[in-house]
C-alpha cells in the first residue's frame, strides 16, 4: 500500500508539470494612423481672408489706446484687439497645421484707412473707428462665413468661422450702440 500511494503522489506531482498554465492574453494591436482630414482649397482663402481681417481689426484696435479720449471707447477697442488677436492665433494653427503659409494681404483700401485713422484723435478718431468697426464686413463676407460655418472641409475651420461671424455680429452691434449714444 505503501507502494501504492507513493506512485499515487508521484503521478499527481508529475501531472501538475506536465499540462504548462495558458499563455496570457496578446493584446489587440494598436490602430494604424488614421487619415489626416484635408484642408479644402475653398478654406484655403478663408482662412487667409479671416487672418487679413483680423490683422486689420486688430491694427484699428489698438490704435484707440493713444487716439481715443472716451474710455468706453478705449475698453471697447482693447477686448476688440485682444478678441481679433485670437482670432489671428487661430487661424496661424490652421495654417500651421496644414504646412501653410499666410501672408499680409491687407488691401490698399484697408491700408490708406489704417493711415487716415492713424492721424486723426480725440471725437473723430471715435466717429471714424466706429464707423470702420461696425461696417467691417460686407453681406457677402458674412454669408460666407454662414455657409463655410454649415460646409467647411474640417471642425476648425467651421469654429473659426462661427467665431469670426459671432466676432463681426459683436462688433457692428456695440459699435452702433456706442455711436449713437
Amino acid at each position: 500500500m505503501r507502494r501504492y500511494s507513493i506512485t499515487c503522489i508521484a503521478f499527481l506531482a508529475m501531472g501538475g508539470c506536465m499540462f504548462p498554465p495558458n499563455p496570457p492574453r496578446v493584446p489587440p494591436l494598436p490602430k494604424g494612423p488614421t487619415a489626416s482630414p484635408k484642408l479644402a482649397a475653398a478654406d484655403v482663402g478663408i482662412v487667409q481672408s479671416i487672418d487679413s481681417k483680423a490683422v486689420y481689426m486688430k491694427a484699428i484696435a489698438s490704435l484707440a489706446a493713444t487716439h481715443s479720449e472716451d474710455a468706453l471707447i478705449k475698453g471697447f477697442a482693447s477686448q476688440l484687439a485682444q478678441d481679433y488677436d485670437k482670432t489671428h492665433v487661430a487661424a496661424q494653427k490652421i495654417a500651421t497645421n496644414f504646412n501653410l503659409t499666410l501672408a499680409d494681404t491687407s488691401s490698399p483700401v484697408e491700408k490708406a484707412r489704417l493711415a487716415t485713422l492713424g492721424k486723426l484723435y480725440g471725437r473723430p478718431f471715435d466717429k471714424a473707428f466706429l464707423y470702420d468697426i461696425t461696417h467691417a464686413s460686407t453681406a457677402k463676407e458674412r454669408a460666407t462665413l454662414v455657409a463655410v460655418q454649415k460646409n467647411g472641409s474640417i471642425a476648425d475651420v467651421k469654429s473659426l468661422a462661427t467665431a469670426v461671424a459671432t466676432l463681426l455680429e459683436q462688433c457692428r452691434t456695440q459699435g452702433n450702440g456706442l455711436y449713437h449714444r
